[in-house]
Parts: C-alpha cells; structure tokens; sequence
C-alpha cells in the first residue's frame, strides 16, 4: 500500500516535518525512527512511502530540529484512518495542522461531545468505498453543531451542489465529532467549497462558512492517487467563542419535597430540570464520597473521605429500594422525614443513622435476591478492586470502634489474606461485608440514573476531587507506600486565614505513584467518569508542590513546600548572613515578646512552658516543643485552665525564620513563610533583614519556577491521559508563574474569583485578566456568598467595589440590595470567561422575594474553622423554585442576553 502525507507548516532554518505512527514505517511512535517530510513550497510538506496494509493506522505530524527533538507537535490524540480493502491501493492524506492553541479544543471532552453537543445521528447513506476510479474524502473535526443540523459542504463542482444550497454534499456523523462526505470526480481543476449548517427538514442549506472558500488543488501526487482524503479543522461559523452557564451547590444542600433531610442523588433530576429551564448547562457539586468515621457530625466535612471510591451513604433515596414499600413502616418512616425535612439546616448525625437503620432493616428483607441479582454479580466483579477493601475497613471500623487502622491489633496492616477470608460468603462476617456491597451497589445506581438524565437533557455533572485523601482511609490502609505518612497537607496563610491551613492529609509519593503510572489516579478518574463528565480538581498547585507540615505542628504557618530547591548553608555567606542555626531556626523568646503575648499571665507561661537560656533568652521546654505538644497539655486537667493561652503559645513555636530539614548528608532550610512578620525578624539588624527578604524572594518567587513546572509536567499529563472529561483547577492561593502555562498546555480550566485577583496590581479581578479557559464565580464554598462578604467586609473596601467594580455613584448600601447581586450576575455573564458558574446563594440574592433573610446563614463553610458543621440547605424546595415563574425567565433572559450557551 502507498499513503502520502501532506500538511502545511511554516518552519524555521533548520526544522522539519515528520509524521510518527504506530508501524515500523513511522517509527512505532519513536520521534528518532520518524518517517521525514520534504518541504514543498509556500509552507507544504509532502511525503511518500510504502507500508504493509493494517487493520487501523494511527498516526501524527509533529515539527522537529536536527537532532530529531519535538520542538511542536499537534494536539490531541493520535489521527486514526481505515486500511483501504485493497492492498495496492494509493491513499493521499491532505491534513491541517491541530495546533495547541486552537480554542476549539476546549470543546473536545466528554462535557461537550456527550452532553452539550451530543449529536443527532445522521449516518451514511451509501457505502463508502476505495474504488479504481479516484475518490475524494471530504473530512472535518466539528463538535459545535446546532440540534438536528447536519453538516455539509458546498461547492464549484456538481458532487457539492455546484453552489446549489438545496443540493449540498450531506455529511454523515457517525464518527463523531468527525463528519465525512465522499464523492468520485477527477481532479483536473481546483475544486472550491465551504461547510455549512444544512436543515433536514427544510432541505436545504441555512448558512455557509464566512471568509475565503477552501481549495482541494490539481497538483502532483492528488492528481494520480486512488483516494484523496482531504482532513479539514476549524469550522468558520460562529461569530463568537461558545461560553456556558452553571449552578454550583452541594448535593447534601439540595431540599425537595420526598428527600428526608438532606439533599440525594435523586434530587438532582430536579436541580438538572431547573437548569435546563433557566438554560444553564452545568451542575457543580461537592466531593460525594464517604466520610463515615465516627458517625457524628464531624463527618460532615466532604474533602475528609474514607475511601475515594465508595459513595456516601447519606445521598441514598430509601423510597428506591426494592421492599421500601412493604417492610418499612410508612407512617414512622413520613413522621420522622417531615420532622428532618422541616428543618432549616442537616442534621447530619439523625439523618445517617436513620437512614442506616432504614437501609438495613431493606437489606436484611433483601439480602437474598440481591447477592444472587445478576445486576450485583456484574457490579461486584467490575468494582470489587476497590469495593471489597472499603466494605472490610468499615466492618473492621465499627468492630474496632475507630478507623485509626494502627489499633487495629491482627489487622493493622491490610493483607490480601484477610480480604479473602473476611469477604468469602461463608464467613461468619459477611452480612456486615453484603450490607456494605447493597449500599454501594444503590448509590451507584441512583448517581447514575442522576447523571444519564443530565445527559439526556443537556446538563453537566461536574464533580470534585479533593487534593489529598483521608490519613486513616482505606486507601492509606492498603497502599500505605504511595502516601508520606509523617506528613500533613495544607496551605500557606492567605486573606482568609492568617496562620494557614492544616488539612491532616498525608501527603503524595509521587515517586512511588510514578512506578506503575499513576495508575491509583488513572483509577480514581475512571470512576468519576461514571457518573460526571467534568470536575475541578482542588489546590492544583498541590501537583506542582504542596504545602507540608510536620506531624507536630498545628498552624499552617509551620510548613513549607514540598518538593522545593532549599536554601543551601553557603547561601548565607554568600549573601553576607551571620547565620546562626539556633538563632534563625530556633523559637526566638524573650521577656518583651511574653509580655506582648500574655500580659500578666507571662510569669505562669515561663514557669510551665519555658526554660530560660543565656542572654535573658528562652526556650520551650521539651515537652511543649510543638505545637500538638502544648494542645494535647492545655486539654488535660492540669492545663485546661491555661486553654485561652493557646494562641500565644502556638505563635511562640511559629517564632522562628527557617525550617531546618536533613537532606541526605547535609543539613538545607526553608523558610518560614511570612517570617519577615516575625517578632525574631523584626529584632534582627536592618542589613541583616535586607538581606534575609532578598534571600527569601528568591526562594518563593525565582528559584523553584522551573523546578515545579517540571514536577507538574510528570503528574498532570498521565491525569490528563486517564480521562475525556472537561477538567478545572482550583488555582487559587499563592500560585506559581509557571501554573497559567502548564495549566493552558493541558487545555485545564483555571478558576477566577472576583474578590481574589491573581494580578496583585487590582484589588478586584479585572476583564483583561480573564482567559477563555477559565471558570469565573462571585464566590466559593470557602468564602462567604456575596451578600454576607458585602455586610462583613470592611467599609472602605466595599465602596471602591461599589465605584470602581460596579459603576455605581453615591454611598454604597450597608446591605447588598438586589440590584447590587443583579449587576453582580450580569457583570459575570458578561466576562470572556468560557463557564459562569453560580453558587445557587448568589443566584437566589438577585430576587427580593427569593433570598434567605438572613445572608450569613448561607455560609458553606469556614475554612479557618476546622471544627466547621457543613450543614447548609437551600430554605427552599426544588419543587417550588420550578415554579418561580418571572425568576427563571429573568435568569433566562439573562443567558440569551449574554450569549450563553
């Protein structure tokens, strides 16, 4: 078989075209083995060659230099074309180049080609087939094609209509998102054409390409080749990018009519019907995995999962089970869920044990027909890598009373041996181990048929993956190896914490994740593609470093990053530092810092905590030198009365300038972060301190940007490669250079918050700041909605929102009156921003009527606050915000004003 290669490139002195593919002719995808091109003229590169006819050939044009490294290649997967059924066949490939910045290629995920532009299905209406006679293929890559329009060309020659747009090539689609036409002609003249929108019903052609007319040339090998398959990209029919519109809520803050207490995974039919009335087309939750550790509301926090795959027992709709309606007692079962539905927010503790108990009192009427269903057998044997782990470790979780696997005695370390014995069917175990299958085998279900009905109707789950994973998960519990125990996640303080994050989480092994490919987080997405076709991925910087703390420490403020290129012992001396080990790395005390700190208290926090030093200096003694040291005492009896002083002490620990850290033979350091507020920095030598901020720009702002983009540059495409969903990154924090380009290559949405600008020279988030891959939003989980932040936020910053934000004269309101969260809304409809997505508290606060009386009732959550009860629910039910007549058509108008999807 002969195949030719022709593509347009303008190259450099010194550069080439190549093509690898998956035979030996193309090098088995080998850039060193690569077939050449030879450069044509006017920036065409053609080639020949002969090859053994496959069954499939895959193949891909990347630009390379003269020592055959990649310099550009093109985006997305390999092409892909049929071996003709002839084996002497001449088959001409006449292909546009994919260039990575194409904004279409943000429409080519599962979020797009299987929900939003899911295609009507027009397939071939005669058999294409590679005859004697010469064959042209007329091939586009289109994923934005309006509902019931087929695609089409038209052109100069009567095989396209001969401009004739009643009598237009029809394309047929069932390759999507590729559309394919074929004809038989000789090419003695240049064929012009252009695709367009062709109207079955009407039967004809509604709209052409705007612009010049693509040519198929008569020249060289195209004129003698048996098939002449022309590849086109880039359709010319829109005026504009497309952009969207969403609603971002919890599913546990959902309220509906027949839900019993808390939001499920049925009521978000009812969220997807809303949203497709007020056209938006994206549903934004929060982590839905389980958090089940002591059964009390402190499980409540969703980023906390004992396992990330299992869901969450508390989304399950009792009323679907088989038997609800014969073995539960209807007349309890409507007393108790009218009780917790009237309820203003979740009771997080009643709600799951009644819900438990319901579902076992099923299970145990159940259990029979459902462990020999065929449906079950089928579920288990696809999950069963994940499912029969997680449902040992809550049957060891309840037997042992904690999920702290270390008191787990014979079991403390997971062995394939105990999985076998304790989920065999016989043992005398296993009803705990079938209770947990039914559960699993429900929710999935139910999540499912959630998200077939988005789908159905035009609307975008989008889930969330949590940076880390809980320290006493199953999943730390059998790969205890991919995970650094001895450390905890978390981040640097920022606006809305003053001493940081500490999230608890173990942090990554990338090391050891990078043995078998990351194949723990190709998994993990492949099952949240079952049930989402987009997600945001928190604290994306955590793949580029992440914020680490020591096991003993508390504050965020005691971490530093990890993996970081630390400060060397000879970089002192270089930059003229007297360092002095004890002195920048140890707690710097004295008498004034204990008077400042504790006043008349002073005297008791030296005689308990502290050992004096020479030089009228101190020291923490040993047993408070850290942080979980002095918490642990202060709650004991002997310490409990000193409880208010935890402040304080906590901030003598934090007194410190560089973190020293053993690394192989040496001794390196990492500076504290925000060390120049330190009473230690303060009291140093101005020259001194000059020298220290210099030192530690270059550490946070300079020397690590290369160093993170490489370790981002590992992770993130084997992630990237796992899945075909539309993927976004919580950027938010301190972010890296480096994260906008890295995030931009692999085509990840970043995040845009109003109030936290990522240019540090405006206040507020600036048009001209906001690329088309990004998803903007007023607010976050984390942050308080727009109407508490407006009441809350200090007076001086509101008014220059008011004036300077929103355009608006005059004193601003004290509270945020509609038409503030209306000028709000429409401003961030209005952004370049492909996705405006909404917490579901500032859509409801453009309507009078509509808000919550009270706005700080609406907070999700605090993240200063790691004891915070995530409870919120909407105040009202999905049934009756359907039936908001003039709120969804002013919601409605607003999207076709905008332009929106």
């Amino acid at each position: 078989m002969k195949i030719s290669f022709r593509i347009h490139y303008q190259t450099h002195w010194g550069q080439q075209i190549a093509v690898i593919g998956n035979n030996a002719s193309l090098g088995n995808l080998d850039v060193q083995q690569a077939f050449l091109l030879n450069y044509i003229g006017d920036g065409f590169w053609e080639g020949t060659l002969s090859l053994q006819a496959s069954d499939t050939i895959h193949y891909q044009y990347v630009l390379i230099d003269e020592f055959s490294r990649i310099l550009d290649q093109e985006w997305g997967a390999l092409r892909t074309i049929s071996s003709p059924l002839k084996s002497e066949i001449w088959l001409f490939l006449r292909d546009t180049w994919r260039s990575k910045h194409a904004i279409e290629n943000a429409l080519y995920n599962s979020a797009f080609l299987n929900v939003i532009f899911k295609p009507t299905d027009f397939k071939e209406t005669t058999k294409s087939k590679f005859l004697k006679k010469q064959t042209i293929s007329l091939q586009i890559r289109a994923a934005r094609v309006p509902t019931k329009r087929q695609l089409c060309v038209l052109g100069s020659i009567p095989a396209l209509g001969s401009w004739d747009y009643s009598r237009p090539l029809l394309l047929e689609n069932s390759q999507f998102p590729f559309w394919t036409g074929q004809f038989q002609h000789e090419l003695l003249a240049p064929i012009e054409y252009k695709y367009g929108f062709y109207d079955p019903l009407a039967k004809r052609v509604i709209q052409l390409e705007a612009g010049e007319n693509r040519t198929v040339k008569a020249d060289g090998s195209q004129l003698v080749a048996d098939q002449l398959v022309v590849t086109d990209e880039y359709l010319n029919l829109f005026s504009h990018p497309w952009k969207g519109a969403g609603v971002a809520i919890p599913v546990f803050s959902l309220r509906s009519k027949v839900g019993f207490g808390v939001g499920e995974f049925s009521d978000i039919k009812g969220l997807v019907d809303w949203a497709k009335q007020v056209k938006m087309q994206m549903i934004q939750l929060l982590p839905i995995n389980d958090t089940t550790v002591t059964y009390s509301w402190v499980d409540s926090y969703p980023y906390a999962a004992i396992s990330v795959f299992a869901l969450h027992p508390i989304y399950l709709r009792l009323e679907e089970l088989p038997g609800f309606a014969t073995v539960v007692d209807q007349a309890r079962y409507q007393k108790e869920r009218d009780r917790l539905n009237g309820l203003a927010v979740v009771d997080y503790e009643e709600v799951l044990r009644l819900k438990l108990q319901y579902a076992r009192q099923l299970f145990e009427a159940e259990k029979t027909v459902f462990l020999q269903s065929a449906a079950f057998k089928t579920f288990l044997k696809k999950n069963q890598h994940w499912l029969k782990p997680y449902s040992l470790f809550c049957y060891l979780r309840d037997k042992y009373g904690t999920v702290d696997f270390q008191h787990w005695e014979a079991h403390r370390i997971y062995t394939e041996k105990s999985l076998q014995k304790y989920t065999n069917p016989k043992a005398e175990n296993f009803d705990e181990i079938a209770f947990q299958y039914f559960l699993q085998f429900y929710l999935d279900l139910q999540l499912k048929a959630a998200t077939a009905y988005g789908r159905e109707n035009g609307v975008v789950l989008k889930g969330d993956i949590p940076i880390g994973i809980y320290r006493n998960s199953v999943d730390a519990w059998m790969a205890p190896h991919l995970f650094n125990m001895n450390g905890q996640a978390g981040a640097p303080p920022d606006p809305f914490s003053a001493t940081g994050q500490n999230w608890g989480f173990p942090t990554y092994n990338w090391a050891e994740m990078a043995k078998d490919g990351y194949l723990w987080w190709q998994n993990r997405l492949r099952q949240l593609s079952a049930y989402f076709d987009a997600f945001r991925i928190d604290h994306i910087l955590g793949f580029f470093r992440i914020w680490e703390i020591p096991l003993g420490q508390i504050d965020g403020t005691m971490g530093y990053f990890n993996p970081a290129i630390p400060i060397q012992l000879e970089e002192f001396r270089e930059r003229g530092i007297p360092f002095e080990e004890d002195r920048f790395c140890k707690p710097y005390i004295t008498d004034s810092i204990l008077l400042d700190l504790f006043g008349d208290k002073a005297s008791e926090v030296i005689k308990t905590f502290l050992a004096p030093e020479n030089g009228g200096k101190y020291q923490l003694k040993s047993g408070f030198d850290n942080q979980q040291k002095i918490r642990t005492y202060l709650q004991t009896p002997n310490g409990v009365s000193l409880k208010e002083l935890e402040k304080g002490l906590f901030d003598l620990v934090s007194n410190v300038l560089f973190f020293p850290v053993q690394d192989t033979q040496e001794t390196v350091f990492h500076p504290r972060i925000d060390c120049q507020k330190t009473s230690s920095f303060q009291a140093l030598d101005p020259v001194v301190q000059s020298r220290l901020r210099d030192l530690y720009n270059n550490y946070f702002y300079h020397r690590q940007e290369d160093f993170w983009k490489e370790q981002a540059m590992t992770k993130l495409p084997a992630i990237r490669q796992a899945t075909d969903m539309l993927i976004c990154g919580e950027d938010l924090g301190m972010v890296p250079a480096c994260v906008p380009g890295v995030m931009k290559a692999l085509d990840f949405f970043s995040l845009e918050i109003q109030r936290m600008s990522k240019n540090p020279a405006n206040e507020f988030l600036q048009v001209e700041d906001i690329p088309y891959l990004s998803v903007c939003s007023p607010s976050t989980h984390d942050m308080s909605p727009i109407r508490a932040w407006w009441e809350e936020s200090d007076r001086a910053q509101i008014q220059r929102f008011y004036h300077h934000e929103l355009a608006k004269d005059g004193v601003a309101p004290h509270t945020c009156e509609s038409y503030i969260c209306q000028a709000i809304f429409q401003q961030h409809l209005s952004w370049p921003s492909m996705w405006a997505v909404f917490p579901i508290q500032d859509i409801l606060a453009v309507d009078p009527l509509l808000r919550r009386s009270n706005p700080f009732d609406e907070r999700i959550n605090v993240p200063s606050n790691p004891q915070h009860y995530w409870r919120y629910r909407l105040h009202l039910t999905l049934e009756d915000l359907l039936k908001e007549k003039d709120f969804n058509e002013w919601i409605r108008d607003m999207m076709l004003l905008a332009n929106r999807g």
